[in-house]
């Protein structure tokens, strides 16, 4: 039998991903020595609840690595219900009261062999006295995973890192440079000679695209470089901002690539065409390209901000539980596996896509 008490010291997290509400928790290992089904009892003085982990548990994630069992979710102060486990596999049991209780509880675990129960405590996650440490898996990383180490919180830009100056200054020429190439290419292709086929209205509407994608990069840029340095800022503009943004910037840039692969096919065709090359058709064609595109392309990542929230880390003083020393706030994206198949495969047809069209064009 496992027993412990769970307090204002404990760590909070928010239970569920869409979660607004912050709940104390602690982390108990469980190894197992048989194969086999076991009954896990919780017995508490106050409301918990209770959930368990294959290999590992994100607080900030706390959907990934669950393991289904069938109970309601709700919480009780005593329960019981059966799960199997397996040899050489790391169990997580989680069990987690509301802001407003704390109180002890216990964890029994039978089945058919005794079991090893103790308590984990990692200094590398969310606990209090230190920060999320929150790393970022799948394809790639975002501006927050690069810089939120490196920006120094409720500090002026002239105090920040050398990194942090280098990265202010990157950005504004890519915008200066961004905004000077698409504004050339904008005047040229209003030309109408310049758009009697279709290459012609896809390089106008690139031109749109380019501009649209890096002044969206350098809203992302200034936005997580605020919102990190001002830990004032309210919840609800990071919400928003964790919400619009990236998806934004991907339908920016994912529609300027895919433009370019238009242009590229149909540079092909006209070539193996000749003098049997549509002009007319080519644009009624293009426009019609151009509308639809953006409508795929919405479709095909419109998961990302229905998976996107936030998440907010308290760090309390320790003398005074009711004072907030630390306030960390990130953007974090849950994907179930099936999901997050989905989107790794979305983004190489986006990024793949495009790149075969232009070299096989």
């Amino acid at each position: 039998m496992y027993s412990s008490e769970l307090t204002v010291n404990h760590p909070i997290y928010p239970r569920t991903f869409c979660g607004k509400s912050n709940y104390y928790y602690e982390t108990i290992g469980i190894d197992v020595v048989t194969n086999g089904s076991y009954m896990i009892t919780r017995n508490s003085s106050v409301f918990t609840y209770g959930y368990i982990y294959k290999n590992s548990f994100e607080p900030f994630n706390p959907l990934v690595n669950l393991i289904p069992y069938n109970f309601p979710d709700i919480a009780s102060k005593h329960y019981q219900f059966t799960v199997n486990l397996l040899v050489n596999v790391k169990y997580i049991l989680v069990v987690a009261t509301s802001l407003d209780a704390t109180g002890a509880f216990s964890v029994i675990v039978s089945g058919l062999t005794n079991t090893n129960i103790k308590r984990i405590i990692n200094p590398d996650k969310c606990v209090i006295g230190g920060s999320c440490n929150v790393q970022t898996k799948g394809i790639g990383i975002t501006l927050d995973d690069i810089l939120r180490y490196e920006i120094q919180r409720n500090e002026t830009l002239k105090n920040q890192s050398l990194l942090v100056k280098m990265s202010v200054g990157l950005t504004i020429i890519m915008f200066l440079l961004g905004l000077i190439n698409s504004l050339f290419s904008l005047l040229t292709f209003q030309n109408a000679n310049l758009r009697k086929v279709g290459c012609g209205i896809y390089l106008l509407a690139s031109s749109i695209t380019s501009l649209l994608t890096i002044s969206m990069f350098t809203i992302n840029f200034w936005f997580v470089l605020l919102t990190q340095m001002n830990s004032l800022i309210n919840l609800s503009i990071h919400r928003v901002g964790c919400i619009s943004i990236e998806p934004l910037l991907k339908l920016f840039l994912y529609f300027d690539t895919w433009l370019n692969a238009c242009v590229a096919i149909e540079r092909a065709i006209h070539v193996y065409q000749g003098v049997h090359f549509n002009k007319e058709k080519s644009k009624r064609l293009a426009r019609w390209i151009i509308f639809i595109l953006p409508l795929c392309i919405t479709a095909t990542i419109i998961h990302e901000p229905l998976h996107r929230n936030i998440f907010e880390h308290r760090v309390k003083d320790d003398m005074d539980k009711t004072k907030i020393i630390e306030r960390n706030i990130w953007c974090v994206i849950n994907y179930s596996h099936a999901v997050q198949d989905y989107n790794i495969a979305i983004l190489f047809v986006h990024l793949i896509g495009p790149f075969i069209a232009n070299l096989f064009s």
